[in-house]
C-alpha cells in the first residue's frame, strides 16, 4: 500500500523540480512588473502577501534613501521577501525609495560584478543606501519585518 503512495510523491517532487528548472534564472536589473509576470511564484506570494499597518507605515522613513535587491530568481527565501517588499511598497500609496531589482545567477554573480562589488553572500539581499554609501543591509529574512527593519537602519544612520 505504502509503494504507490511513495511512487505518486516522488512524481509529483520531479515534476515540481522540472517546472522550476524550465523557468530560465534572471542574471541583472529586472522591473518589479517583470519579475512578477515571469515568475509564477513570485506573483503568488505577491497576490497571497497582506501588510500590516505598521510595515506600510514603515516605508515613508525610506523615501530619501535608495535600496538596492539582490536576489536570485531561484531562491526560496528571495521568492517569500522580494514579492513581499514590492506589495509593501505598492500597498503604502507613497513615493516609495528608488528601488533596483538585481537578480544573480545561483552562484550568486553576474556578468556586471555588482554582487562582488557588494560582498554578496546570501540571497535575498536588501542593501539601503544613502547619497551613494550603504547604511545598512537586511539579509535573507527581516527580524521584524522587512519594511521596518529598513526603517531602523535609515533612523540609525541619522
Amino acid at each position: 500500500m505504502l509503494k504507490p503512495v511513495l511512487t505518486a510523491l516522488i512524481v509529483l517532487a520531479s515534476a515540481n523540480v522540472l517546472s522550476a528548472d524550465n523557468i530560465p534564472d534572471v542574471v541583472g536589473e529586472i522591473s518589479g512588473e517583470a519579475l512578477l509576470a515571469q515568475h509564477p511564484a513570485f506573483m503568488d506570494e505577491y497576490k497571497s502577501y497582506q501588510p500590516s499597518d505598521a510595515e506600510i507605515e514603515a516605508v515613508s522613513a525610506l523615501e530619501d534613501d535608495t535600496l538596492l535587491i539582490l536576489f536570485g530568481a531561484w531562491c526560496h527565501d528571495s521568492e517569500r521577501e522580494v514579492p513581499r517588499l514590492l506589495k509593501t511598497l505598492d500597498a503604502s500609496g507613497l513615493n516609495v525609495p528608488q528601488f533596483t531589482l538585481f537578480a544573480v545567477d545561483r552562484k550568486k554573480s553576474d556578468p556586471e560584478g555588482i554582487a562582488e562589488k557588494h560582498a554578496l553572500k546570501y540571497t535575498p539581499t536588501f542593501i539601503l543606501m544613502r547619497d551613494g554609501e550603504e547604511i545598512g543591509r537586511v539579509v535573507e529574512r527581516a527580524e521584524t519585518s522587512l519594511t521596518q527593519d529598513l526603517q531602523a537602519l535609515a533612523a540609525a544612520a541619522e
